[in-house]
């Protein structure tokens, strides 16, 4: 469970545009996000705070089409400021990983949080990411 994960949820009256609940809020928790920028042939996506449902429908869009470019021919991933992963953030690494994977591009971990990592090692992703061929990425005091 995420720090304040009992926080109490104000909730908005329906048809009011803040009529959601968000559960990634609390003390150490921030908003997250998804950038993807290109360095030469290689793409570069940083995340950071909270990595949600929220940020894989607002901010993965972008990536996808980055991906699909014909001349990427590498993928390096940031996750080392990641407060909060949930399995729809988890669900963007898996599928980065799969579609860059299909296209025979490799993709490397260059920073994981501790939580990023504990919960690549429970699910047994990062085993899986390496088998892709894509790297096992950073190990020891740089995954932490």
């Amino acid at each position: 469970m995420h720090p304040g994960a009992d926080a109490p949820v104000r909730r908005a009256a329906p048809g009011d545009a803040r009529h959601t609940r968000r559960v990634t809020t609390g003390p150490g928790v921030r908003d997250g996000g998804l950038a993807v920028r290109r360095e030469g042939a290689v793409l570069r996506v940083v995340l950071d705070g909270a990595v949600d449902l929220a940020v894989r429908e607002r901010d993965t869009p972008p990536l996808w089409a980055a991906l699909a470019e014909p001349d990427v021919t590498g993928v390096e991933v940031d996750a080392g400021a990641v407060t909060f992963l949930d399995s729809s953030g988890l669900s963007v690494l898996v599928r980065l990983a799969r579609d860059a994977d299909e296209r025979g591009v490799p993709l490397r971990l260059t920073a994981v949080s501790p939580r990023v990592a504990d919960l690549l090692d429970a699910t047994g992703v990062r085993d899986w990411i390496a088998g892709l061929g894509a790297g096992p990425g950073p190990t020891g005091d740089a995954a932490r």
